[in-house]
């Protein structure tokens, strides 16, 4: 194991990508460019399973307006497309909201993660701003600190 690989806490993926008008005809297409954009399904993604378990989760949670355990988006699943998908993979998809601080699980049940300085503690893009924007831009600070030093160590080796 390489020793900086413990200093390693989280990872964001973040991705230029242009955001044409046609992104936003469907539900669906936003959901793609989202997941896409947060690094939630890879830019050859042709497999949908991603995608329907996010939207099912999404829809659970701001539609529905219920906090769902991973068998409630297995069952909405089920129920919406005829097909099963494994508890597994449901919380994979699930984790990965998790792991950018979107969301939470408190005693097997999903949360929307709020941002701590929202006034609305049910907005996703508030949510976004506080736990994954800001902490990339402090990340940034102390990246553009860090190539800062190793540019002056290389100016003094003259």
């Amino acid at each position: 194991m390489i020793p900086e690989a413990e200093l390693v806490r989280k990872e964001f993926f973040v991705r230029k990508m242009d955001y044409p008008s046609s992104v936003e005809l469907t539900k669906n297409s936003l959901l793609r460019w989202v997941c896409l954009s947060l690094g939630l399904i890879s830019k050859n993604e042709s497999r949908d399973k991603g995608i329907i378990i996010i939207d099912a989760f999404l829809t659970l949670i701001f539609t529905k307006k219920i906090n769902p355990t991973t068998q409630d988006v297995q069952e909405y699943i089920k129920e919406k497309t005829k097909v099963e998908f494994s508890e597994k993979l449901i919380r994979y998809h699930i984790n990965r909201l998790i792991e950018l601080n979107l969301f939470e699980r408190k005693n097997n049940k999903y949360y929307l993660n709020p941002s701590s300085t929202s006034e609305n503690r049910k907005s996703l893009s508030e949510s976004y701003d506080h736990w994954v924007k800001k902490e990339i831009e402090k990340d940034l600070v102390v990246t553009k600190n860090a190539l800062l030093k190793l540019q002056n160590s290389y100016e003094r080796k003259k």
